[in-house]
């Protein structure tokens, strides 16, 4: 897990660790430690910060699987839908 290009990301859009937290029904300490990386994301918190966050598929291999999902380098910049 990326931490430094979740946080990056979650800034661009202008979300707090705060507002992050709530999307994910957690208590800001517990998002905190998630994005540091000492705990990790359900896949069900991954998949709600991809929609909030609008990431494309490369991002989310890159922020959550280091990019080692094959799709993923192939480069596709498809965009998560609500």
């Amino acid at each position: 897990m990326n931490g430094a290009k979740l946080k990056g990301k979650r800034v661009e859009k202008g979300y707090t660790q705060t507002d992050m937290a709530n999307f994910i029904e957690k208590s800001f300490d517990s998002y905190s430690k998630k994005e540091r990386g000492e705990v990790l994301f359900t896949p069900k918190e991954e998949a709600i910060i991809a929609i909030k966050l609008q990431l494309s598929l490369l991002e989310f291999n890159e922020i959550f699987f280091d990019g080692d999902l094959p799709y993923g380098k192939l480069g596709e910049q498809k965009q998560w839908k609500i």
